[in-house]
């Protein structure tokens, strides 16, 4: 069966397009690894693939976010691209959410997959979803891009980058401790203790720190407050 595509204007007057067809398109821009811009102005985001974060608004650029990017503009920057969607054709920030193929028609979403630089997006069901999440096992396990070095490159990077550290302790009784810039929680169960992460990962780079050190008071963190010298209260006196 042959397939036809239509061309995506770039008139504000031309109607809508068939979303039932292909549609071509010429890439203008590669914004980061899962996001590109066309020379019509819409903005599209690649179903099914999810590459480390380099303009998020609350988060500073994630571990290979650039090399991402870099892989993409090298083999999809100016060309004329085609497009397919799934069940919905825009997501909630108004972008086209699209398969993108190049006119060599490599499947550009399932590619970033397949050489390390991203991984399978698997929080809304879509088509490929079995396909992409054995694309990211393939290239985990063949050490390409990203998954290269098994994680300790990531730590070295983010350590070169003097990101914030989090410290956790193993408590008596099963439970954990989480220390973060002066302030600690305490007595944590496994659940608890991944709540608490979940919440300061969101937090950290986001709030101000006072901001985040009053919303840390509210959840029940506590200040760690140093032992000034000479205090023996809390040791045991001898005559």
């Amino acid at each position: 069966m042959i397939i036809s595509a239509i061309k995506l204007s770039s008139s504000p007057n031309a109607p809508p397009y068939d979303v039932n067809s292909p549609v071509l398109a010429k890439v203008d821009r590669v914004v980061d690894g899962d996001t590109i811009e066309l020379s019509n102005g819409e903005t599209v985001r690649l179903i099914g693939v999810d590459t480390p974060e380099l303009h998020h608004p609350s988060r500073p650029v994630e571990y290979f976010a650039t090399e991402a990017k870099v892989f993409v503009e090298q083999i999809a920057s100016d060309c004329e691209v085609k497009l397919m969607f799934g069940k919905e054709r825009r997501g909630k920030y108004g972008r086209l959410l699209a398969y993108v193929y190049l006119p060599d028609g490599t499947f550009l979403n399932a590619e970033i997959i397949k050489q390390g630089y991203g991984f399978a997006y698997t929080k809304y069901p879509f088509e490929f979803m079995d396909d992409f999440v054995r694309y990211e096992t393939k290239a985990r396990q063949a050490k390409l891009g990203l998954w290269n070095g098994d994680g300790i490159k990531e730590l070295q990077w983010l350590k070169s980058q003097e990101r914030k550290a989090f410290k956790i302790y193993d408590m008596a009784n099963n439970r954990w401790a989480i220390e973060y810039q002066g302030m600690a929680k305490t007595y944590l169960t496994a659940e608890g203790l991944n709540n608490e992460l979940a919440f300061m990962r969101k937090s950290a780079y986001g709030l101000s720190p006072r901001d985040l050190r009053l919303e840390c008071i509210k959840r029940g963190w506590c200040e760690i407050k140093s032992e000034k010298k000479g205090d023996v209260s809390n040791e045991k006196q001898t005559d």
